[in-house]
C-alpha cells in the first residue's frame, strides 16, 4: 500500500513538472499574437508580411516536430525538455531586439525550434506515465500546460508593452525559460520512465502494443482536421487583436484581453473535453467541439461588449476542447510509434495552420479583416465532414 501511495505521488512529480514546461515552451506563441500588431507598426509590415511571421513561427515550431519525434522514438532523449525549454526561452526575449524584419524571422526560429524539440519527447514522456485508464486525463493536464501557457503568455507580453521600454521588455521572457529549464534538468530522471505503464493484458503480450498495423487513411483524416482546426485557431488568435486594433479602432490593451478570454477558455475546454472522451470515447468529443464552433465564430462579428466577451470565451472552449483527444487518439491508431503521433498531431497538421494565416493575411490585404472572420466561419463545415470519418462511435468509448 506504502509503495503504491509512493508510485502514485512519483507519477505526479514528472507530469506536473512536464505540465509546467509545457506552460513556460508555449509562452512565446502566445505572447507573438499580442506582439504582431506593435511589430506591423515597427517594421511598416503589411498583414502578408505579418501572415509570414506566423508562418514562420508555426513552420519551425510545429512543422518539423515530427523528425524530432521519430528520433524520439528510436532513442529516449530526455534531455531534449530542458534544453528546449530554455531555447523557446532565448527565442522569445531576442525577438523586440531585433533591428529589422528578417532579423526578426531568425528570432522566431530560434524559439520556435525550441518548441518543437519540446513536444515531442514531453508527450511521450507523459504517455509513458499514464496508466490505460487515464492516458485522456493526463494528456488533456499536459494540454492544460500548453493551453495556459498561450494565455498566460497574451496577458504578460500585453503587460510587458504597456510598459517603458516597450518592446526591448521581450528581454525579461528568458527568466521563466531558466528556471523552468533548471527544475526540469534537476528532476530529469522521473520524466522518462523505461516502460510504459500499461494494463495486464498489455503487458503480457507487448507484441500487441507494438504491431499492430497502421490505418493510414484514417491517419490523414485525422490530420486533416487537426489542421482545419489549427487554420481556425491560427486565424483567430492573429486576426481578434488585428481586427479589434485595425479595424475597430480600439485599445490595445483590451484587444490582448479578448484574445486571453478565449486563450483561457481553451485551457478548460482542453481538460474538459479531455476527461469527456475518457468516458463517451474520443470520435463523440472531436465532433462535438466542431459542430459546437461553427455557429459561434459566425456571431463575433456581430457581437459587442460583454457578448463578444461570452462569444469569444465559448468558442475557445468549443475549438479546444478536442486537442488533447486529436493527439489521444493518434496515439491509440499508432501503438509504438508515440512520439511520431505526437510530433504529427501537435506538430505538423497545427504547423501547416500558419499556412492559412498567411493566406488568410491576403485576403485581409485585399478584402478587409472582416473578410477573414467570414472565411474562418466557413471552415468548421469541412472539420465535420472529416470528422464523421474518424474511427468510433459516437456517445461511446
Amino acid at each position: 500500500m506504502q509503495q503504491d501511495q509512493q508510485k502514485e505521488r512519483l507519477l505526479t512529480k514528472p507530469l506536473l513538472l512536464l505540465t509546467f514546461g509545457h506552460l513556460i515552451t508555449d509562452f512565446g506563441q502566445g505572447a507573438l499574437p499580442v506582439l504582431l500588431p506593435f511589430l506591423k507598426t515597427a517594421f511598416t509590415l503589411s498583414y502578408t508580411q505579418v501572415g509570414i511571421i506566423v508562418l514562420v513561427q508555426n513552420l519551425t515550431s510545429s512543422v518539423i516536430q515530427p523528425i524530432f519525434g521519430y528520433l524520439t522514438d528510436r532513442v529516449s532523449l530526455p534531455w531534449l525538455i530542458p534544453a528546449s525549454v530554455l531555447l523557446a526561452g532565448i527565442g522569445l526575449a531576442i525577438i523586440g531586439l531585433m533591428p529589422s524584419y528578417y532579423t526578426l524571422l531568425i528570432a522566431v526560429i530560434i524559439g520556435g525550434l525550441g518548441i518543437a524539440c519540446f513536444h515531442p519527447q514531453a508527450s511521450k514522456s507523459t504517455h509513458l506515465i499514464s496508466s490505460a485508464a487515464t492516458k485522456g486525463r493526463s494528456m488533456g493536464l499536459f494540454s492544460v500546460g500548453g493551453n495556459l501557457g498561450l494565455a498566460l503568455g497574451s496577458i504578460a507580453m500585453s503587460v510587458a508593452l504597456n510598459a517603458p521600454g516597450v518592446l526591448t521588455n521581450t528581454l525579461y521572457f528568458i527568466i521563466p525559460g531558466l528556471i523552468m529549464s533548471f527544475l526540469l534538468y534537476s528532476n530529469l530522471q522521473y520524466l522518462s520512465p523505461q516502460q510504459p505503464i500499461v494494463q495486464p493484458a498489455a503487458a503480457s503480450h507487448p507484441a500487441a502494443v507494438t504491431r499492430q498495423p497502421l490505418n493510414y487513411s484514417l491517419l490523414a483524416i485525422l490530420l486533416g482536421f487537426i489542421f482545419i482546426r489549427s487554420s481556425i485557431h491560427t486565424g483567430l488568435t492573429t486576426y481578434i487583436p488585428m481586427y479589434y486594433i485595425d479595424f475597430l479602432s480600439g485599445s490595445p490593451v483590451y484587444a490582448s484581453y479578448l484574445l486571453a478570454v478565449f486563450l483561457f477558455a481553451g485551457v478548460i475546454g482542453t481538460y474538459a473535453g479531455a476527461a469527456l472522451s475518457d468516458r463517451f470515447g474520443r470520435k463523440t468529443v472531436i465532433m462535438g467541439s466542431i459542430l459546437t464552433t461553427l455557429p459561434l465564430i459566425s456571431l463575433f462579428q456581430y457581437t459587442s461588449g460583454f457578448a463578444t466577451l461570452l462569444i469569444l470565451a465559448l468558442t475557445g472552449l468549443a475549438l479546444i476542447s478536442s486537442f488533447a483527444t486529436t493527439v489521444v487518439l493518434a496515439q491509440e491508431m499508432m501503438p509504438g510509434y508515440v512520439g511520431m503521433a505526437s510530433g504529427l498531431t501537435i506538430g505538423f497538421s497545427i504547423g501547416l495552420g500558419g499556412i492559412g494565416a498567411t493566406i488568410l493575411g491576403y485576403i485581409a490585404d485585399h478584402f478587409g479583416v472582416p473578410s477573414v472572420f467570414t472565411v474562418l466561419a466557413a471552415l468548421p463545415l469541412i472539420g465535420v465532414a472529416l470528422a464523421s470519418f474518424l474511427p468510433g462511435k459516437l456517445f461511446k468509448r
